[in-house]
């Protein structure tokens, strides 16, 4: 059985988003069980391209059979999402075995768990056993709920403190940490310190409930669940809404990890008294070393993912090559390539002056698609003759992917030859104010 973050990953590295929408049938526009399962898979058939998971709460598909349930989930797993039972399972030791074994009997991946009983670990074992993955409720995103999980208790910890600190000691790998108003993100900020970056958070009260978004992917962490309920299922375009979400809250994630892994690795983010002449030709007082990024393996691998879950957000299935230029954007797209399993081919300012003499490296064939991917962009110059080194070959080139924009031309160089460049993340001031936070602790 594969760990929940593995399993996490691997669904950003097919889909892209890490949305996932609950289907919460409005029971009175749907009163019978059949209603209620017609407008999950309905809806499940509308979003599944841009959602990671999807979440049926129990108190809305009241009465559907266990063949229903069945079915819904088989349909959920063929469209590569995670069914997860939102039944906040919790009881007695063998009651709670008994609401595993049903979880497991209705087909689905995962499940919520009210640890409020005490009995993460038993729960945890019985999980593990079942090849279940289990979602930890550790604070609500209901306001007066919310306000009872953060009440002390005698040891003077905070309610939800406790819970946590169990569910951590049982080995669950996935948290539930609603937003609330009034919290500013500041418990969600404390369980994924105390949790660590490989723990699942899924994040309920945003869309409908006002949850801010940008504190989820802020102090969330990598690894995020975003909900969203009504804001998808009661728009008139479930597809377009889910499509906007999914890249407003993908982003939003691949910005903060990006921005976070550069800022924590070493001797990457270097600001200078003196000027420092760049690549370009252009002199800065700040330089960004991406070639020091990959002596840090577990940053590296951030921006790897990060790289990865933006790109196929953008191409979806489609097949394609990955192009780059030497020599540094060779590691970065290496990296990617090998997790797309895709082929690379690398272009060369200069034909060599030996071999063949190619300034494109690696096989091109007239009419294949390939996508830029690189570390960094300053005026442009560099991407464009990659670009037109591919098509002068054959190749179909329209999309160049970066960790880094420095937000000097690059974008409108090549948007002005009918590519469009995508960066994890671009030099603003909003960059700064987050490895100044960085710096700080803050997140």
């Amino acid at each position: 059985m594969k760990r929940l973050h593995e399993v996490y990953d691997d669904l950003l590295a097919r889909k892209g988003s890490p949305l996932c929408v609950a289907l919460d049938p409005p029971p009175e526009r749907f009163r019978s069980p059949e209603e209620r399962y017609e407008f999950c898979v309905r809806m499940v058939h509308e979003v599944w391209r841009n959602v990671a998971a999807i979440k049926i709460n129990e108190n809305f598909v009241r009465g559907m059979s266990e063949r229903l349930h069945r079915s819904l989930t088989d349909e959920i797993r063929s469209k590569e999402a995670l069914a997860i039972y939102d039944c906040k399972l919790n009881d007695v030791e063998h009651t709670a075995s008994a609401g595993v074994r049903t979880v497991r009997e209705l087909g689905y991946d995962a499940f919520t768990f009210n640890p409020i009983f005490g009995n993460a670990e038993d729960l945890a074992r019985e999980a593990r056993a079942a090849g279940l993955h289990v979602f930890s409720l550790i604070h609500p995103s209901s306001g007066p709920s919310a306000r009872v999980y953060r009440t002390r208790t005698q040891e003077g910890t905070m309610l939800y403190e406790l819970l946590l600190e169990q569910s951590l000691s049982a080995g669950i790998e996935g948290y539930v940490v609603g937003l609330s108003g009034g919290d500013e993100g500041k418990v969600l900020r404390d369980v994924r310190r105390r949790a660590g970056e490989e723990a699942v958070i899924l994040v309920p009260g945003l869309g409908a409930q006002g949850g801010d978004p940008r504190l989820a992917a802020l102090y969330g962490g990598e690894r995020i669940l975003p909900v969203f309920g009504r804001t998808v299922t009661s728009s008139q375009d479930p597809v377009s809404a889910s499509r906007e979400l999914a890249e407003k809250m993908g982003s939003m994630r691949e910005f903060y990890t990006a921005v976070k892994a550069l800022a924590s690795a070493e001797n990457v983010v270097v600001r200078s008294r003196e000027p420092i002449r760049l690549s370009s030709g252009r002199l800065s007082n700040y330089y960004f070393d991406l070639r020091a990024l990959y002596s840090d393996p577990a940053n590296r691998a951030r921006v790897v993912r990060a790289m990865v879950s933006r790109i196929r957000r953008a191409l979806g299935g489609e097949s394609f090559k990955v192009a780059t230029t030497a020599t540094a954007g060779i590691p970065i797209a290496s990296l990617v390539a090998d997790r797309l399993g895709a082929g690379l081919i690398y272009y060369r300012s200069g034909s060599k002056d030996h071999g063949l003499g190619r300034s494109v490296e690696g096989v091109v064939r007239p009419g294949e698609r390939f996508v830029g991917v690189d570390d960094l962009t300053t005026t442009g110059s560099t991407a464009l003759a990659c670009v037109k080194a591919v098509r002068e070959l054959g190749g179909i080139m329209e999309h160049y992917f970066v960790v880094l924009d420095r937000n000097e031309g690059a974008a409108e160089l090549l948007a002005s030859e009918g590519v469009k460049l995508e960066a994890l993340c671009t030099v603003t001031d909003e960059l700064w104010q987050l490895i100044e936070m960085v710096s700080r602790g803050e997140v």
